[in-house]
């Protein structure tokens, strides 16, 4: 629950919706913090826990609408030089690298770097970016996702990487790059890659790909009235698409090979009519896994991953 207070309009807001996103910061009072050395070795001689520092009134969680009338400064460092003056500061950053979102915070010498290029890496680029996008990858099916064959450590890292353990599941590759004129064909944003390198497997991905159905029930058309009827997993004897590599349950096996056209998971009315799901012309890989279970309304539902 975050609170606002608006001076200029004299009101108080409360928000409580759920995500919301606030940040722990240092209460500072009369320009020192709330928080010493004495108490920060009484906390490490008896074990506290994080909330145990929220309960004593040394940090609290700030959410982005309260932090518009708060006043924090960057490090210890900035309440030293004003020690003695007026207070300046509400608040105190845990530590610098906090001012940086998380996507942020793992761009190694950001600071060297133009800060319209630091958001660019941040806010796009880095959510392109391939390799582990989850520990449990063979677990998880995802509607739409990429794996990097050889993901490669990186040669330097920040401390919020090592910190969220981001040095043990890496992104991208680590490449020899040299910037130069090359008989015009890298021109604007363009690259010229070593075909070697490529053969060996360099920036080879797979990209995986989910198709979802589950039993329902549909209404049928006929000449003077409409019926429902039960739509079951089969294989269609009648409809349109190739189900050369569907099983009589209705799904692939495992490796099998579809095209464009192809009948990925076979649904069958009581009447015999065709409700499958088939790939679309630019659509095609290997089946890589095959789940059915059951949701919470107790519908039956399959999803079959193709990779490619």
């Amino acid at each position: 629950v975050e609170i606002k207070r608006d001076e200029q309009l004299m009101e108080i807001r409360i928000f409580s919706d759920p995500g919301r996103i606030m940040r722990p910061l240092l209460i500072v009072e009369n320009n020192e913090l709330a928080v010493s050395k004495e108490k920060i070795e009484k906390f490490r001689s008896k074990n506290y826990s994080f909330s145990c520092l929220l309960e004593e009134k040394m940090i609290e969680f700030i959410g982005v609408e309260e932090e518009e009338d708060c006043r924090t400064a960057w490090g210890f460092a900035y309440l030293l030089d004003h020690k003695g003056q007026p207070a300046h500061y509400t608040h105190c950053e845990l530590d610098l690298s906090f001012l940086l979102a998380l996507s942020c915070g793992i761009i190694p010498f950001a600071n060297h770097n133009f800060a319209r290029r630091v958001l660019y890496q941040s806010e796009k680029h880095s959510q392109q970016a391939i390799g582990f996008w989850t520990t449990n990858p063979n677990v998880r099916v995802d509607t739409l996702s990429h794996q990097l064959y050889y993901p490669q450590k990186p040669l330097f890292r920040t401390m919020i990487s090592d910190c969220i353990g981001k040095s043990e599941h890496f992104n991208g590759q680590n490449a020899i790059v040299a910037v130069n004129v090359h008989m015009g064909y890298n021109q604007e944003d363009s690259l010229v890659l070593n075909q070697t390198s490529l053969q060996r497997g360099m920036y080879r991905t797979e990209h995986y790909r989910s198709y979802k159905s589950e039993i329902d029930v549909v209404k049928v058309t006929g000449k003077r009235f409409k019926v429902k009827e039960k739509v079951d997993f089969g294989k269609p004897l009648t409809g349109y698409g190739r189900v050369d590599s569907l099983e009589d349950d209705g799904f692939p096996f495992i490796g099998a090979n579809l095209q464009a056209g192809d009948v990925v998971i076979g649904r069958v009315a009581e009447s015999g009519e065709d409700h499958s799901v088939k790939l679309k012309h630019t659509e095609k890989g290997k089946v890589q896994r095959v789940l059915l279970s059951a949701n919470d309304e107790g519908k039956n539902f399959a999803v079959v991953s193709l990779r490619q």
